[in-house]
């Protein structure tokens, strides 16, 4: 089997409830939606190579590995890190579900665990390795961000992951509207209401920025009306320097 994938490196997570922990990021390549405030760009087309550090948090050295990656090259790559903790991200990981289930098995036995970074919208593919999942972060995209109404997908989604554990991010933009954060709280509390969210202050990029911090408190008190853990957590890595 063999997968494409933009990026391979070691740092730390800069976002979630695992934010501060070192881990492996498999950046797949590919994705399904079109979000204004994508920072990964490279990850949307075909990229022809695949770079890889093998220095945590350095973004300045790089080896260049042709796409698409075969799993034996892929493990033998994750051999040089010390984390056992691989976040599996993009773009949108989950369009290589039949890849993530299959590398699951290769090194769950080799005591890794594995991150789902996913836009929480393609439920049937992850019917497909949800088994190997030790974690899903799921992003609500909300319709000021993609131009598109995913609410019955992320519904559906929910209703297949929240077996495991699973936290759901935001990221919130000045363009965000009240009535976007009500109607996915109440998706989310409709299928368990501690299931903790997430409310991201996006990094300011291409003209996109954060709401002011009152905003944010705001937004976060409505949301606990009807959730019963809501943090705001900034894109740590950002702030630190590293990629």
């Amino acid at each position: 089997m063999k997968a494409r994938l933009t990026e391979i490196m070691e740092s730390v997570q800069g976002e979630g409830l695992l934010v501060g922990s070192r881990q492996v990021f498999l950046r797949f390549s590919g994705c399904n939606l079109r979000c204004s405030y994508c920072d990964t760009l490279n990850s949307i087309g075909p990229e022809p190579n695949c770079r890889v550090s093998l220095t945590a948090g350095r973004g300045d050295i790089w080896q260049y590995w042709p796409n698409p990656l075969s799993m034996d090259q892929i493990i033998k790559l994750l051999s040089n890190y010390n984390s056992r903790w691989i976040s599996l991200t993009g773009g949108e990981p989950l369009l290589w579900a039949d890849f993530i289930s299959e590398l699951g098995k290769r090194l769950k036995p080799q005591g890794y665990s594995f991150l789902l970074e996913t836009n929480g919208i393609l439920y049937d593919q992850l019917d497909l390795c949800l088994s190997c999942l030790d974690m899903i972060s799921m992003d609500f995209k909300l319709p000021s961000a993609t131009g598109e109404d995913n609410w019955s997908k992320h519904s559906q989604f929910l209703e297949r992951a929240f077996n495991k554990p699973i936290y759901i991010k935001i990221v919130v933009d000045t363009k965000v509207k009240e009535w976007e954060i009500q109607e996915a709280v109440k998706i989310i509390a409709a299928v368990n209401s501690n299931i903790p969210l997430i409310l991201q202050p996006v990094t300011p990029i291409a003209g996109i920025y954060p709401p002011d911090m009152d905003t944010i408190l705001n937004l976060q008190k409505m949301c606990l009306q009807d959730l019963r853990d809501v943090r705001i957590i900034p894109q740590i890595h950002k702030y630190i320097g590293l990629i």
